[in-house]
């Protein structure tokens, strides 16, 4: 995941980790995030944290796991098609 992130510009962190932000707490699904990685999201938070590779990662596999299609249309929306079809096929 963390090779994905390298493709993304730095110049959009900001715009990414709000957009991944808001899926992952769009959920009503209360489980949908394990613990671990939602610790890891809130420590990031508090150091301000998520616009950088190791946020958005984070935000990225939490956003995978609440929506999937509305992380690869977000990223999409963000002209990142590339980074989308990334992370529809893990290797």
């Amino acid at each position: 995941m963390e090779r994905v992130v390298e493709d993304i510009p730095i110049s959009l962190y900001g715009d990414v980790s709000k957009k991944l932000i808001d899926i992952v707490l769009g959920t009503q699904e209360k489980n949908a995030i394990p613990t671990d990685l939602a610790k890891k999201i809130i420590y990031l938070w508090r150091q301000d944290q998520l616009a950088t590779p190791t946020g958005i990662t984070a935000l990225v596999e939490a956003s995978m796991k609440v929506d999937a299609s509305m992380t690869y249309l977000a990223l999409e929306k963000l002209g990142l098609q590339k980074v989308a079809l990334a992370i529809q096929r893990p290797s």
